[in-house]
Parts: structure tokens; sequence; C-alpha cells
């Protein structure tokens, strides 16, 4: 006999169910019947058990070995417990029997159709809880169901504490009539983060959309009420729809609208009403590194600064330039918390609409954008400025620069990839959506909906380019669209690009970017024979043109041009690639042995580095002094030689032009004799060189000293008191008359052009010196001209010759011994 029959009728359903169904509830519907699935599956349990033992009934009284019962529908099996000792036996008298679980035989695991629901018990202090079977006592109805779909809003409360005027406040609402959201679709436009059509539209926390729109709502019901028509139905239910929403938004925010009209009509504002002014699409004014600013303002929302003070956060978004294409990046400026009332002019960041010179502003804006979108790509401009970039700990490095730059924003993503630049493209929306592009089918407006704004790429991508590298400027897809007046009006003012004099990459501002005024003199000062000039111009204007018709076997290799310039020092050498490179309008790159360092784990990557990028900009590469990296190896010498093979093997791969200047070129690697296209030896000045770098240096220096002239009288700085004329009775004003007019005096003396005749220039091209040692006589014999308040003469620069004879005396001696030693 089955010990489960003993306990319970072999009809279970009419022991459970015995009575009228209208007499029992529901709940205890679903108990019984969960209990008898149990009893059934306890009971076949059993039986299989007893019949895989093969144990034949036995009576009540042999149960002492073996028991098998039910306990709360659960089948259970009563174990020899054990004795103190920890051997097994009979429990003693009073103890408990200790039970366990029959184990379920493994074919029968998971095999029951239907699943078993678990309820969460009663939570303890902690908020921990057990997993029952039974539904939880307090469960109530769910607060919304069928019923409640039929009302056109639903409007949740929540207690309120510490306000003595209400005990209630609005949580939330849903939209479900289809008449507000047709409503709401208009009004609502373009709001980030809003989608009308939503089956549930459901606003909550300050209700930001309808109070940032509350005039375009109320304009919108006014313009309903004027086009209703007392017999159109649906226009009478779609107007009391919306005085529906209007007036519960009125009673709940009244406060809130009436004080935020209040302060905007006195042109002030309190911190906690911040939010009220800033409306998420709308045009914020801000001065960013003493940059005027217009912005279009994403989202704001209350938070902390790095400091942990209150701040009221603005994410920012404004056109910028990625070295391929024009988009949008974004920009977190903030306020301070602040007490009281502040005026919104002296907030760093306000609306457009209370900028005190709106109109000007917005001109001075679109032309800067404008600049900015001329100088997209490659560019070869001057600057004279401060540079910026980050460095370590993410603090801002500045610079003064006065001189030649290259703007390139692909250049800035490519030789600084860690810092590169990533936007999100414009008129995205034009487009399938793809992922790090952002947009997509639901977006609205200029901008798109919130997708759009969203940074193609983010601090979770890494850094990273899509598909690993940056795109190719060339592309079709990415040519370059012309740029509304607003989006000129919010462009970045910056320009990304490299300094040639400090060798480095920085940002710079585009209104400190000027246009370069080449020297039309400097290769007609060039003194070589003229045939020799038009070779080597006429050879690197070819060159630039059609460098990569003519490849070698291997793809990229040997397409360059490697001249070499050789001979004493001040005959032209370095003048020579200076005026070619001015003359050709081209980047001048002048390398030395500092910029790469002597490590040749280094020396090579800053190489390729410089090599690229002359190529990429059709820059002329200058090696002055090159026998410090080509000189010949030796078997003495390792660090060195891995220098030269390391040019070696670059130069081999360098696509642009080099010249190479030195005036020890039998030191050279016999290795580099193959990889030099050209060779120029440059002789000795001789008389007639000599007269006309005389020439050219004295017409430079009319040019300059008539541009002093033009110049106003500037007093320098100074303890010195000038000796002005007074008769000691002068009064402050005859003082300071008399001394501007002894300065004006002075000042024209000393910009005087230079009275050396064609007599003298004889006398000066007698004597032997090369173009260096020339400049410098003039250089000083202005400087003792100046100081006498006289025009540059003959007698000046004789008085600097006889001073720095000794020089050049000893220089000859040096060479004559020399000469005597070896020969």
């Amino acid at each position: 006999m089955n010990p489960l029959d003993a306990l319970v009728p072999p009809e279970p359903e009419q022991w459970l169910f015995e009575e009228e169904d209208s007499d029992i509830d529901e709940g205890t519907r679903i108990r019984r019947r969960d209990l008898l699935r149990r009893i059934r599956h306890y009971r076949e349990a059993a039986n299989r058990e007893r019949r895989r033992r093969g144990m034949a009934r036995r009576d009540d009284s042999s149960s002492e070995s073996e028991g098998e019962g039910k306990v709360n529908g659960v089948a259970k099996a009563t174990t020899p417990t054990a004795t103190p000792d920890g051997n097994g036996g009979t429990p003693k008298e009073g103890e408990p029997e200790k039970e366990k679980l029959v184990k379920l035989d493994p074919e029968e695991v998971g095999m029951s159709v239907g699943y078993k629901n678990l309820y969460s018990g009663k939570e303890d202090k902690r908020g921990r809880f057990q997993w029952q079977t039974t539904l939880p006592e307090d469960l109530g109805k769910p607060a919304e169901d069928a019923e409640s779909e039929k009302w056109a809003i639903i409007v949740r409360h929540v207690k309120t504490y510490n306000d003595p005027k209400k005990v209630l406040s609005v949580h939330s609402i849903v939209v479900q009539s289809p008449l507000l959201k047709e409503l709401l679709k208009d009004v609502l436009a373009g709001y980030p983060g809003v989608t009308v059509g939503l089956k549930r539209l459901e606003f909550n926390g300050r209700f930001e959309p309808l109070i940032h729109r509350w005039p375009e709502l109320v304009a919108a019901i006014n313009e309903l009420k004027t086009q209703t028509d007392s017999d159109d139905e649906n226009a009478n239910q779609r107007l009391m729809h919306a005085g529906l929403l209007q007036e519960l938004l009125a009673t709940e925010f009244k406060d809130s609208i009436d004080s935020a009209t209040d302060l905007k009509s006195q042109g002030v504002m309190t911190y906690e009403h911040l939010w009220t002014l800033f409306q998420p699409g709308s045009l914020v004014f801000s001065k960013q590194q003493s940059q005027d600013r217009i912005f279009r303002l994403h989202s704001s929302k209350y938070g902390q600064d790095r400091n942990g003070n209150p701040v009221y956060w603005l994410t920012c978004q404004y056109v910028d330039y990625d070295g391929t294409r024009w988009g949008t990046n974004k920009l977190n400026v903030c306020i301070p918390a602040y007490e009281g009332t502040k005026p919104i002019t002296s907030l760093p960041t306000l609306p457009l609409d209370f900028h005190g010179d709106k109109d000007a502003l917005i001109e001075r804006l679109v032309e800067r954008g404008g600049k900015v979108e001329t100088l997209a790509g490659s560019h070869y401009r001057g600057y004279s400025g401060v540079g910026w970039r980050m460095g370590s700990m993410n603090v801002k490095e500045k610079y003064n620069v006065k001189g030649r730059v290259v703007i390139d924003t692909y250049g800035w993503n490519r030789f600084n990839p860690n810092t590169a630049i990533y936007v999100t493209a414009l008129h995205v929306k034009d487009t399938p959506a793809a992922a790090g592009t952002g947009g997509g089918a639901l977006a609205t407006g200029e901008y798109g909906g919130e997708d759009e704004y969203d940074e193609g790429y983010d601090e979770d991508d890494g850094g990273m380019p899509v598909d690993g590298f940056f795109a190719d400027e060339e592309d079709e897809d990415n040519k370059r669209v012309a740029l509304t007046d607003e989006q000129k009006m919010i462009c970045t003012p910056l320009v990304r690009g490299y300094a040639l004099k400090e060798k480095m990459w920085l940002n710079f501002f585009v209104n400190a970017v000027q246009d370069i005024a080449f020297s039309s003199r400097a290769f007609d000062s060039l003194v070589l024979p003229n045939d020799q000039k038009e070779l080597i111009l006429g050879f690197t204007a070819t060159q630039q043109g059609y460098r990569s018709q003519f490849d070698d076997v291997i793809e990229g290799k040997g397409r360059g041009i490697i001249l070499l310039l050789c001979g004493p020092p001040g005959v032209g050498k370095t003048l020579t690639a200076e005026s070619v490179a001015e003359e050709m309008k081209v980047p001048l790159y002048m390398m030395s042995a500092g910029d790469l360092g002597l490590d040749p784990r280094h020396v090579e990557a800053k190489l390729q580095g410089i090599l690229d990028m002359c190529t990429r900009w059709n820059a002329i590469l200058l090696l002055d002094e090159a026998d410090v990296f080509l000189e010949e190896r030796s078997l003495h010498e390792l660090e060195r030689n891995k220098l030269v093979s390391i040019f070696l093997r670059v130069l081999e791969y360098y696509e642009g032009i080099m010249f190479l200047t030195t005036n020890r070129v039998q030191t050279f690697d016999a290795a580099f004799q193959s990889r030099i296209h050209i060779s120029l030896n440059y002789q000795e000045l001789d008389k007639k060189s000599r007269r006309t770098v005389w020439k050219n240096f004295l017409a430079q220096h009319d040019i300059a000293q008539q541009a002093s002239r033009d110049r106003p009288v500037k007093a320098l700085a100074s303890a010195a008191k000038p000796n002005a004329p007074t008769n000691g009775h002068a009064s402050p004003t005859d003082e300071v008359d008399g001394l501007s007019t002894a300065m004006a005096n002075l000042h024209l003396k000393r910009t005087l052009p230079h009275a050396i005749n064609e007599k003298d220039l004889n006398k000066l091209c007698d004597m032997s010196m090369n173009g260096r040692q020339i400049k410098n006589i003039l250089k000083t014999a202005q400087l003792l001209a100046s100081r006498k308040g006289e025009g540059l003469s003959y007698d000046h620069v004789k008085t600097v010759m006889e001073v720095t004879q000794h020089l050049h005396n000893s220089t000859m001696e040096n060479e004559r011994t020399k000469s005597s030693l070896f020969n």
C-alpha cells in the first residue's frame, strides 16, 4: 500500500473541490490546484521509487528502517540520525527526525509541460527576501489597466513634504490622446529627446519640454480656439483635450512659469530657475579662450564640477573640421552656483537673444567662420599670435608663434593620432544612419534629432577612427560642402597646423593667420651663374609637378630628388634652398641634428615623420651641415654607423625634394653617391660676385631704412634722460614738445640711406670676404652709424673692418699653414 494513500484520499479532486465553485475565491482555487499537482507528482514519484528498489509492500510497523510520507505536499524520507559519536543509529528520544527530499529521476528533470511561479517574500531590514510559492498577501490590482487607457491623460501624483501649500504633486503624466499628440507634434518639433509619435508619450521631472515650449503651446491652443467650429465635434474635442493639458500644467507649474517670466522681464535670473532660461536647440553666447563663441545648445542639467561644487552644465554643439569633412562636435560649459538674482548679461553663458550687440556679433562670427572654411585642407600661411597644445596632465601649453605655418588638420590627425579631431558629419539625415555617424530616419531639422547630436567618436570608442583608418581627402564621399551662414556662425575659431620655426603641431586662432608676403628679390639676389640658377629652379619645379610619374621596380621607391650643395662657408648654399622655396612659394623645412637626436631608436621614426610631412606639403627639405649624419662609416663607431644606415634606407623612399649642404663633402659615405641626383660645387666668391653681394645688401639696407622712417617714432624703455633743449623756464608742455622734436630729428638722421658711392664700392670688392662676412660687417656698420645719428658711409664700414680684421687674418693664416703642411 502506498503511504500517500493513507494521508490523502484516492480522489483528491473531490476532496479539494467539494464546495460549490461560487463559494471558492480565486486565490484559494489557485493554491488548491497547485497542491493537487504536487500530490499527483509525489505519488507517482513514490511508486517509481518503490518499483525501482524491488521492495515489497510493508506494513506500518516495518517503516522504522525506511518510511515515506508527505509533509506539506512534498515527499520526504526519514534517515537514521547520527549519534553524538558520529555513528549511525536511531535518534534519541525527543529528538526530531531529519528528513531529506526524495531524489528525482534524472529522466524526469525539466520534462513537465508548464512553468512554476515563484514570488518574492517579505523583505527584512536589509532588503533581503526568500522566494516563495504563494502570492504575497498585500498584493493589489494594477493601477493602469484597460479601463485607464480610455482617458486622454494619465496623471501620477506623489506625496509632497516640506511644502505648506500642497500635499500632493504631479510626478509624471502620460499623454494617450491622439488629438493631443497631433497638437504636440508641431509644438515640440525638433526638441531633443522627445518623440511625439510614441504610443505612450510620457513627461516627468520638471516637464522641461512643455515648460520650454510653453509660449508655443499657448499659441497653438489659442489658434485652435479661433479655428474651432461649433458644428465640428472632432475640433471641439481637440480643443477640450488641449485645454485639459493647459489647465493641468498651469495649475501645477504656475509658480515656476510666473517666476521665470517675471525674472526674464527684469533681465535677471536665479540659479534655481536657470533651467527655464536655456532651451535645447536654441543659440547661446559664451566666451571661450577669450574668443566670442555662439553655440547651439544640445542639453543642460544641474550637476557638479570636478571639485564637487554645484554647477549648471550646458552641452553645446559647434561646427568643426576633421581634415576630410565638416561636422559637429560638443563642448561642455558650466555656470557656477550663485545666491539670489544675477543679471542675465553677466552670466558666463547666456542665450543669444540677451546679447547687447547681437547683430554685430553674428556678422563678425560669420566672417570668422568663412575664414576657417577657406583654410580647410592644406595651406601655407603666416601667423603672429599664440598657439597652444594639450600637454601632460591635460594642461594647455602656450607658445608665442611669429613666422610661417602650415594649416593642415588632416596632417594633425595623421601625425598626432592621440589628439585627433573627430566630428559627426553634417546633413547625415540625408543618408542612411550608420554606426559612428549619428542621425537616422527620425532626425528632424537642420541639425537632426537627438541621435544626430551624439558624437560619432566618443570616449567609448577609445578615440579610434571607423575601420581603423582615417578617411581619404580625395574620396568622393568626403567632398566638402559649403557651410551656411548659421554653420559659419557656430564654427570653431581654431585651425590646426604646424609651426615651421618651432617645429611642433599647435592650435592656431584663425584671426591671427595671415597671408605670406613672399620676397620677389630672394632668387634674384642669389649670386650664381644664370644657367645654374635656371637649372636648379626648373629641376625642382618640374619635380614638384611630376614626381609621381616615375617609379622604381619597388613601388614608392626612388621617387624623390636629392641635391647636394657643397662648397666653402658663406657662398650661398643655404640661401639657394631658401630662395628656391621662396620663389616657388612652398614651405621650407630646415632639419638639423637637434630635430632628430642621436638615439637610433628614435631617429628613424622622427626622420620618417618629417619626410612624410614634407612630401604631403610639397615642401623643400633642407638638411644643413649634412655631414653630421652622412659621414663615412667606420669599424669603431657603431652608434654613428646606425645613424648613417638609417639615413641610407629612409632616403630611398622619400618622394619630395631634399637639399643637402656641406663644406666637408670628402667625408660623405660612399653609399650616398648613388642616392644624390645633382651635386653643385660652390666656389669662393670672385670680385664680380662680391660686388653683386655688396650691392644686394646695400639695396636691402635702403629698403629697411625707408620702412623705418615711415614708422612713427617710438621711445625705447630706458632710465637715461634724453637731452631735451630747455632754457630753464620752459613749461612741462614745452619740454615735451622739445623732446619730441629732438627725437624726430634724430630719427630722420638714423634712417638716412647709405652714402657709399661706386669708388667706395670698388674698394670694398677688392677685399676677400664671403657673403656671410659681408652681411655681418654691414650690419655692424649700420649699428655704428645709428649710434652716431648718421647715414651709413664707407668710413663706418672701414672702421668695423679694421676692428674685426684680426679674425679674418687669423683664418687666412690657418689656411696658408694647412696648405704648406699638406702640399
